[in-house]
C-alpha cells in the first residue's frame, strides 16, 4: 500500500536536514549503542527547548513504523534515525547487504494497492497484466533516474555520497516553486492515503462483523475513528512501531491465501473475464502505480548499502519481485472471481486464511494512520502557530481537527478502490513517473545522449497523460458511484 510515502533525510552537514513525508525505510548506519545515546541526547534537547518533533525527529517516527530486517540485528539503528555528522555514507561494514536492500524496497512498495489489483483487472480486463509490467518497467527507470539526480545534487554541493531528499532534488531542478509543488503533492497524497486507511478499516470491519452485528458501514467507520484518531495524540509515535511487523505478515498471508484458494480450487469456476476493456483502462492507472510507489526514499536506501553502486541491480530485482506478485494476485483474483471481484480481494475469499488476512489488515490502519498523517500534522501545527510549533493542548487540538477533517472526507467518499485510483492518478504518478524524468532532464542538461533525452521526454509525457486521463476517469467514476449510492442503487 500504498499506503502507500515521507522523505526529507539529511543532506548538508551545515544545516538540519529537511524531511519529506516519504521516508519509510529503516536506517542502517550506526551501531545500536551509539544510536541509543544519540536518541537520549535528542530527547533531552527536546525537553529543554520545548520544540515538537520536527526534522530528524519526524524521520525517527517513520523509521519506527517498519519492522527490523532479518539477520540485521547488529546493524539496525535505533529509532533515533541519526545520520553521520558529515552527511556522507557510513563505512561499508555498517551498511545493508544486497538481499537486505531488496527486502527493504519490496516491503516499501507492497501495500494496499496489492489488495485491489483483481478489481483493477476487473476494470481493465486481462490487458491489465501487461500494464502492470509496463508500469513496473517505467517506475523502475524513474527510480534509477531519481537516484542519479540525488547523486548529482550531492556532487554539485561538493558532498559526494550525501543523502539528498526528494524536495531538495525538486528545488535544485526547479527552484523554490518546484520544492513547494512537490511538497504540496506529497502532503495531498498523504491526506488521501489517510482517507484510504479509514475506508479500509471500515470496509474490513464490516466484512468481518457486519452480518453478525447488523451494523452499517458508517457505524463501523465511527468505531474505526475511535480506534485510530487517539493514536495521533501520542507524544512519541514510535510506540506504534511494534505493530509494523503486521504489515509484512498481512502481505505474506494474503499471497499465501490467494495461492491456496487458487490451487485447491476453492472457488466457483467459470467467472466471466474479458481480454480488454479499453474504455475503463485509465481508471486503473492510479491503482497500479500505487504498487510501485516509494521513489522519494530510494536515495536514502541506496546510501544505506554496503555497496551503493549495486542499487540499480537492487531495483531490477525488487521491481521484478513486486511485478510478479502483483501479476499473480491480480491475475489469480480476476481468474477466480471475474466481474464479481471486490475492491479488496480478501472480501471474496472464503475460509480461515481469509479471516486471518482480514484480522491482520485490521491492525495496519491503526498502526499507520498517525505515522502517515504526521508530516501533514506537523505542517498544520507550524501554520497554526504562526511559524512556531504548538505544544500541549493546542497541538492536540490541531492534530485532532486534522484527523476529523480526514474522517469527514473518507465518510463523504467511502469507496476504497475509487479513492485509491484518484490519489494514485493525481499524486502518485506525478511523484513516481513525471517529476523524476523532468528532474533528470534538467539536472543532467547537456550530459545525456539524445536517446536518453528522448526517453525522458517520453516518460514525462506519459506521466502527464496518465495523470490527466486517470484523474478524470477516477473522478468521474467516483462521482457516479457516489450518485448511485445516494440514489439507493449501490
Amino acid at each position: 500500500m500504498p499506503a502507500r510515502a515521507m522523505d526529507r533525510i539529511a543532506g548538508a552537514a551545515a544545516r538540519a536536514p529537511p524531511l519529506s513525508p516519504y521516508s519509510r525505510v529503516w536506517p542502517m548506519r550506526a551501531p545500536m549503542q551509539q544510536q541509543q545515546q544519540q536518541q537520549q541526547q535528542q530527547q533531552q534537547q527536546q525537553q529543554l527547548t520545548g520544540i515538537t518533533l520536527q526534522g530528524r525527529q519526524q524521520q525517527q517516527l517513520f523509521n519506527a513504523s517498519k519492522p527490523p530486517l532479518p539477520n540485521r540485528i547488529a546493524t539496525c539503528a535505533s529509532s533515533s534515525g541519526a545520520m553521520p555528522a558529515d552527511g556522507a555514507m557510513e563505512p561499508a561494514d555498517s551498511g545493508s547487504t544486497f538481499v537486505q536492500t531488496v527486502f527493504n524496497v519490496v516491503n516499501l512498495m507492497m501495500g494496499v494497492g496489492l489488495l485491489s489489483l483483481p478489481f483493477a483487472l476487473k476494470s481493465s480486463g486481462w490487458v491489465g497484466i501487461l500494464m502492470l509490467w509496463f508500469m513496473a518497467f517505467i517506475t523502475n527507470y524513474t527510480g534509477k533516474a531519481l537516484v542519479e539526480c540525488a547523486n548529482k545534487v550531492a556532487e554539485n554541493r561538493g558532498q559526494p555520497g550525501a543523502v539528498v531528499g526528494y524536495e531538495e532534488i525538486a528545488e535544485a531542478a526547479f527552484g523554490k516553486f518546484g520544492k513547494a509543488l512537490i511538497s504540496a503533492i506529497i502532503y495531498i497524497e498523504l491526506f488521501g492515503t489517510c482517507c484510504v486507511l479509514f475506508i479500509l478499516e471500515q470496509d474490513n470491519m464490516f466484512n468481518l462483523f457486519g452480518s453478525a452485528t447488523g451494523m452499517s458501514p458508517p457505524q463501523f467507520l465511527a468505531i474505526a475513528a475511535a480506534l485510530m484518531i487517539p493514536t495521533v495524540w501520542l507524544p512519541n509515535l514510535s510506540a506504534l512501531s511494534f505493530l509494523g511487523v503486521f504489515g509484512v505478515a498481512a502481505t505474506t498471508t494474503v499471497v499465501a491465501s490467494v495461492a491456496f484458494t487458487l490451487f485447491t480450487g476453492n472457488f466457483v469456476p467459470g467467472a466471466a473475464t474479458t481480454p480488454a476493456i479499453w474504455a475503463s483502462v485509465p481508471l486503473v492507472f492510479g491503482i497500479m502505480t500505487f504498487c510501485y510507489s516509494g521513489h522519494g526514499v530510494f536515495p536514502s536506501i541506496q546510501a544505506s548499502m554496503k555497496k551503493p553502486s549495486e542499487f540499480p541491480q537492487v531495483l531490477n530485482v525488487a521491481f521484478f519481485i513486486v511485478a510478479f506478485l502483483c501479476s499473480f494476485i491480480g491475475g489469480a483474483g480476476y481468474y477466480m472471481y471475474g466481474s464479481a471481484a471486490a475492491d479488496i480481494i480478501i472480501f471474496n475469499m472464503p475460509g480461515v486464511l481469509a479471516m486471518l488476512c482480514s484480522c491482520l489488515v485490521l491492525i495496519n490502519p491503526i498502526a499507520k494512520f498517525a505515522l502517515t498523517m504526521e508530516p501533514v500534522a506537523a505542517a498544520a501545527n507550524m501554520a497554526a502557530g504562526g511559524g512556531k510549533p504548538l505544544s500541549g493542548l493546542p497541538r492536540l487540538a490541531v492534530r485532532t481537527a486534522l484527523a476529523l477533517i480526514i474522517l469527514v472526507a473518507a465518510k463523504s467518499v467511502p469507496y476504497l478502490a475509487y479513492v485509491m485510483s484518484l490519489v494514485g492518478s493525481f499524486m502518485t504518478i506525478s511523484v513516481s513517473v513525471t517529476f523524476p524524468a523532468l528532474c533528470h532532464l534538467v539536472l543532467h542538461k547537456g550530459q545525456l545522449a539524445q536517446t536518453k533525452v528522448a526517453w525522458d521526454y517520453f516518460v514525462a509525457t506519459l506521466g502527464v497523460l496518465c495523470t490527466i486521463s486517470g484523474t478524470y476517469a477516477s473522478a468521474r467514476s467516483l462521482a457516479a458511484k457516489a450518485a448511485s449510492s445516494a440514489a439507493g442503487v449501490a
